[in-house]
This record gives structure tokens, C-alpha cells and sequence, in this order.
């Protein structure tokens, strides 16, 4: 089942009010700014307020790409 997408973004700025715009009709809201710490990204997330499942990381100079998190629910 998938559990989070993580989308790598140039301008996070932009992408954020790009995302409360486009989710909000699907009633996902912006909550949860992750600070980064022991070699993880800052990230931004979007969901239900309890759990972020739509996450924007800030691209770093030379990577591209996204990531799928997987989890395995019975």
C-alpha cells in the first residue's frame, strides 16, 4: 500500500502554494515542517493532520526525483 510520496522541488516557496491550492479541495492541509537533522532533509508535509502522506523536499544542485514509501498493512 503506498503510505507517502516525496516530491523534489526547486522552489519550495512555490510549491507550497502550489500545493495548498491544488489539495485543498481534497481536504489535505499543509502541517507539519520537519526540520532535518542527522543527515535528513528538511521536508514540508500535506495530509490529513495526523500523518503527512504528501511531503516537497528542497532539490539540491545536481539531483532530481522523487520518492514512493511503501507500507505493508494487513
Amino acid at each position: 500500500m503506498l503510505d507517502h510520496i516525496i516530491l523534489t522541488v526547486s522552489d519550495v516557496e512555490r510549491s507550497l502554494a502550489f500545493c495548498e491550492a491544488a489539495l485543498k479541495p481534497l481536504n489535505i492541509k499543509f502541517f507539519m515542517p520537519y526540520k532535518g537533522e542527522e543527515g535528513h532533509p528538511d521536508l514540508w508535509g500535506f495530509g490529513d493532520g495526523k500523518r503527512a502522506f504528501f511531503l516537497d523536499k528542497a532539490r539540491e544542485a545536481g539531483s532530481s526525483g522523487y520518492s514512493l514509501g511503501f507500507c505493508g498493512r494487513k
